[in-house]
């Protein structure tokens, strides 16, 4: 009786133990060491604007009249300004310039300025220099208003995000996203991006440093980052659910030790 409890114990401590996974598992960059880490991130990509890019163009002139030419839904008696305008996905969709199919924006007077391919600053002096043909002392600003990534999978908050800066690794996306679930493989993180000529995935692993390395590191907008889940959750050992079950064990031994008796 005595060692079929044994067995009993010894087998339900190891499928407890084998149902959960030690820290170290769970750790990010478990081959990054203090040394000078040449190489490491790999510098941010440019983004080129495609069709279908949402863009935030703003020109200013001494002017304004030209200024509320080329941004209608302000006035001088609109104190809510560019927040108001932008704020929303809806206002972004309904106040910005869409990059059509053939690659350009159309702006009021100016007409049709050709920005596919171009980055955000090669954009704006485009535009600028277009602009200056009309108006001489206008200056112009753009943004661009797309800049979404989608998160899914094992994440405590999966969504569609918008990112304001230049750009956004995995690492700030997952922390936009409060992080890993308890379920999470950070072994396991699959980027799909959408190309010219398709759609790209890049798989990589949370627990290597050369994951800094790779194409996906950045994200780019419109990309989609997914969290797999791990058939082991992430659970230290000194768990409450071990806890419990080692609490369970005990006490049935000791029951069948004293109805024994």
């Amino acid at each position: 009786m005595k060692n079929f409890l044994l067995f009993g114990l010894i087998l339900l401590l190891a499928l407890n133990l084998s149902s959960c996974k030690t820290t170290r598992n769970m750790k990010y960059f478990q081959d990054l060491n203090t040394d000078v880490q040449k190489g490491i991130p790999r510098q941010a990509p440019e983004y080129l604007i495609k069709t279908e890019d949402n863009l935030y163009i703003d020109i200013k002139s001494m002017n304004a009249e030209v200024s509320q030419l080329f941004s209608p839904s302000k006035s001088t008696s609109n104190s809510g300004g560019t927040q108001s305008d932008f704020g929303q996905t809806s206002s972004q969709y309904l106040n910005g310039y869409l990059v059509n199919q053939r690659g350009m924006i159309i702006l009021p007077v100016i007409g049709e300025v050709s920005v596919i391919g171009l980055t955000e600053e090669a954009a704006q002096d485009a535009i600028q220099k277009k602009v200056g043909e009309y108006f001489k002392d206008a200056t112009v600003k753009i943004r661009i208003l797309t800049y979404k990534i989608t998160i899914l999978g094992e994440v405590k908050n999966p969504g569609v995000y918008f990112n304001y800066n230049k750009s956004i690794t995995i690492l700030e996306a997952l922390g936009m996203a409060n992080g890993t679930t308890d379920n999470a493989s950070v072994r396991k993180l699959l980027v799909i991006r959408t190309t010219n000529t398709g759609s790209k995935s890049y798989r990589l692993d949370l627990t290597e440093k050369k994951m800094m390395t790779s194409e996906a590191f950045y994200l780019l907008p419109n990309d989609v980052l997914y969290v797999d889940p791990d058939k082991y959750k992430n659970l230290p050992l000194n768990s409450t659910l071990f806890t419990i079950t080692l609490s369970a064990v005990t006490s049935t031994i000791l029951v069948l030790s004293y109805l024994k008796k």
